[in-house]
């Protein structure tokens, strides 16, 4: 009985440690390509719905680099940039609605927590992007807290 206790313990503990989730096993999903705002599925809480939003990534772990385009409610032109990385670090996106300040942090292989800080600083929003696992969708949920009070917004990205 002691005999074959000693050899499932070992064989157990290779499984174990094959299957434990680390950065070593972890297939991150790669995010890179062109990414559309569903608007139909999206809610923005108590700000108005862009006309559309088209979202162009590249994605190297930990290094992100992304291009926002679009049309908001008003008909204006939306563009954003940001160049950055996953790495729990702030950076500035960079634009004509740019001077956020984003900090993006993996908790997993197929989701990113961040928070997001506007320029006056006076809006915060703390949000999730979790990627399907066919990696056709991004989810991003968000609380929003500033002047207008607290709110939630739910995005609803699909890739090209």
């Amino acid at each position: 009985m002691r005999t074959i206790i000693k050899a499932l313990i070992p064989g157990c503990m290779g499984l174990f440690l094959m299957l434990w989730p680390s950065p070593l096993n972890a297939k991150i999903l790669n995010t890179s390509g062109t990414w559309k705002l569903n608007v139909e599925k999206s809610d923005f809480g108590k700000e108005p719905k862009p006309q559309s939003i088209m979202v162009k990534v590249v994605h190297k772990e930990p290094a992100f680099k992304y291009s926002v385009t679009g049309t908001n409610a008003e008909g204006q032109p939306i563009n954003v940039e940001f160049d950055g990385a996953i790495d729990g670090k702030p950076y500035k996106e960079t634009g004509t609605q740019g001077g956020t300040t984003v900090t993006y942090k993996r908790t997993n292989d197929s989701t990113i927590e961040g928070t997001a800080t506007s320029a006056d600083g006076t809006t915060t929003e703390i949000f999730t992007l979790t990627v399907s696992k066919d990696g056709k969708v991004v989810t991003r949920k968000g609380t929003v807290k500033g002047p207008q009070g607290e709110y939630t917004r739910l995005q609803i990205y699909e890739k090209q």
